[in-house]
């Protein structure tokens, strides 16, 4: 059983992994079969018929590609759980991935070194982004969504801080559990260093836009440890994914 899946490039910090895979694509018996009950019973939740195809044709592509990395069948991979949800692999607890879609396209981002997150949207019409942006972004953020006049362009800045603020959630293994307001990301396409106060400490978080194609917002975040006020990007920031 093969899926279609192509590697991304990236500038990053530390040596990672990015793979790009279409999610309408056709999912063999055999692939579905990779799965657990558990994501099987996660996919029947879903009310819609692309939906359930889309999320198990992700988790079969995270399946395959983690066998790829440890030499396991797809089938034999068993996931723990953080305490606020972020899956690990019971079966080779070094190895970090983290796995986001919209639509029809899902993204893997893999490392043996660093924990990350990462998440994509689809570029769609919003609406309501300077009320969300009023809920759940940072003083400066609200202020750049709210002086932009161009829908397309505001929809596109306001989809790029949200990715921007999930990725470095998922990267410290928080998710949605702190207030996204409480930290700023920007909503520009630059990279920047990031602190994320918590209750352990001051998280600092190296943030990139991807460059995944026309029609997708997608923002990868690596964990650089807790410490003080990071500066300047580090010298190591050179390495690059492939």
């Amino acid at each position: 059983m093969r899926l279609i899946v192509s590697p991304v490039e990236a500038s990053t910090p530390e040596p990672c992994e990015l793979w790009r895979f279409p999610l309408d694509q056709y999912l063999p018996a055999a692939a579905i079969a990779t799965l657990s009950p558990d994501e099987i019973a996660r996919a029947r939740r879903f009310v819609f018929e692309k939906d359930r195809h889309h999320f198990m044709a992700a988790r079969a592509a995270l399946r395959q590609l983690l066998a790829q990395r440890t030499g396991l069948s797809p089938a034999a991979l068993a996931f723990t759980a953080g305490p606020f949800g972020k899956p690990t692999l019971a079966t080779a607890p070094g190895l970090h991935f983290n796995l986001s879609h919209s639509g029809a396209t899902g993204v893997l981002a893999l490392s043996e070194r660093q924990h990350m997150g990462i998440d994509v949207e689809l570029l769609r019409p919003m609406p309501d982004a300077i009320t969300l942006a009023n809920a759940y972004f940072a003083p400066a953020e609200r202020s750049a969504i709210a002086a932009i006049d161009d829908t397309t362009v505001r929809d596109a800045a306001f989809l790029r801080c949200w990715t921007r603020k999930e990725a470095s959630l998922k990267a410290i293994g928080i998710g949605l559990h702190l207030a996204t307001a409480g930290f700023e990301v920007g909503t520009g396409t630059d990279e920047r260093a990031v602190e994320i106060a918590t209750t352990d400490g001051v998280e600092r978080i190296w943030l990139q836009p991807l460059a995944l194609g026309e029609g997708l917002v997608a923002s990868l975040a690596l964990r650089l440890g807790q410490g003080p006020s990071p500066g300047r990007r580090p010298a190591s920031a050179l390495a690059s994914c492939s």
